[in-house]
């Protein structure tokens, strides 16, 4: 039985939010934590488009900050439909 991709996905996530709290945990400021994971996942998905020598111009930025704005869109949409089933304010 294969995982399917957004089983997958909400895995990786669970170890992501557990590192960072184990950052939180040692002392870290919850706003650096955010901050550094952030830089973290920029670094990554200019990686994945630009390679390890390369950086992303304009359109790339601006590619990249609407995949992470539709992401936190659909991950908003999840949220409010398990803290507020019902669709009540």
């Amino acid at each position: 039985d294969t995982p399917s991709r957004d089983e997958q996905i909400l895995s990786m996530i669970d170890e992501f939010v557990a590192v960072a709290n184990r950052l939180k945990d040692e002392g870290n400021d919850t706003d650096l934590v955010n901050a550094a994971f952030m830089l973290a996942s920029g670094n990554y998905a200019t990686f994945l488009a630009a390679g390890n020598q390369g950086y992303l111009k304009e359109d790339g930025i601006r590619k990249i900050a609407e995949a992470y704005k539709h992401n936190l869109t659909l991950l908003q949409d999840l949220k409010k439909a398990q803290f507020n089933p019902d669709g009540k304010n």
